[in-house]
């Protein structure tokens, strides 16, 4: 009867004995300290199952591990020094990135492990790990690097979100109702509650500067609201992707309790 050999040891051990418990094949088990021991004994008319359960419940533990324990012990010794309070932040933005490419992580650990334990019939999982998965190592290290990235842009985003409100606050409303239009083509067309284009010296203004600026649609946009200064904003969105969502989110953003969002057809 052929067999397979685990070696786990630290923090890879408590969910290997989650794997002890599944495992229905015959088994033996030394659990010494740190240190746990298993062998797996294969029946001939299941060995290949046997196998393939093995190897993905390997890929499971290595992976919860990873995103779970290791992802935030980088993190924290990584950047404790300079943003202390923000460690669970930037670990949650990690962990997002990580969860997005999970799929495919997931796949390649497992071709791995099974690759290795068609050739071996003993695994230590954390020297694997060490000496035969650093590649993956070094991605999660791009990914922790990523999370703190994505993390400061938003945390920079939301600030400069709420100066724009608060300048907003500040302004007396210039004009009762506006339409904003989001067109098919990521155009948009403002008009007053007539349906009228609204041309003024504000807007003729606004519109030089973005050419001198090239500024792009969305922040064109924005200074435009934010110049005429409405008391309410009627938004009709035929575009209805990520893109006129977005906008519609950092509008409701700015201009919190003066927008109503319509789409048509």
């Amino acid at each position: 009867m052929d067999h397979i050999s685990l070696g786990v040891t630290g923090e890879y051990k408590d969910l290997a004995i989650k794997l002890v418990n599944s495992i229905k094949a015959s088994k033996k088990v030394k659990n010494m300290h740190d240190t746990l021991e298993i062998d797996i004994f294969m029946d001939d008319n299941k060995k290949e199952e046997t196998k393939i359960f093995i190897c993905w419940e390997l890929t499971n533990i290595i992976i919860n591990t990873v995103k779970n324990k290791v992802l935030k012990e980088m993190i924290n010794r990584s950047y404790k020094d300079m943003y202390i309070t923000e460690i669970d932040d930037i670990y949650e933005y990690s962990l997002n990135l990580f969860k997005e490419r999970e799929v495919s992580i997931r796949d390649i650990l497992f071709k791995r492990i099974y690759e290795y334990l068609s050739s071996n019939d003993y695994i230590n999982v954390n020297g694997f790990v060490k000496f035969r998965l650093r590649d993956f190592m070094d991605y999660i290290i791009q990914i922790k690097d990523r999370g703190l990235e994505e993390y400061l842009l938003q945390k920079d985003y939301s600030e400069f979100i709420q100066l724009l409100k608060y300048f907003v606050d500040l302004q007396e409303e210039k004009i009762d109702i506006l339409k904003l239009y989001i067109e098919k083509n990521g155009t948009f067309k403002i008009c007053d509650k007539y349906d009228r284009d609204l041309e003024s010296s504000y807007t003729k203004d606004i519109f030089n500067l973005a050419l001198k600026e090239n500024m792009n649609y969305e922040d064109f946009l924005i200074s435009v609201l934010i110049t005429l200064s409405p008391r309410e904003i009627l938004i009709y969105d035929r575009l209805e992707n990520n893109v006129s969502k977005e906008i519609i989110q950092t509008i409701e953003s700015i201009f919190e309790g003066r927008v109503k969002v319509n789409y048509r057809v």
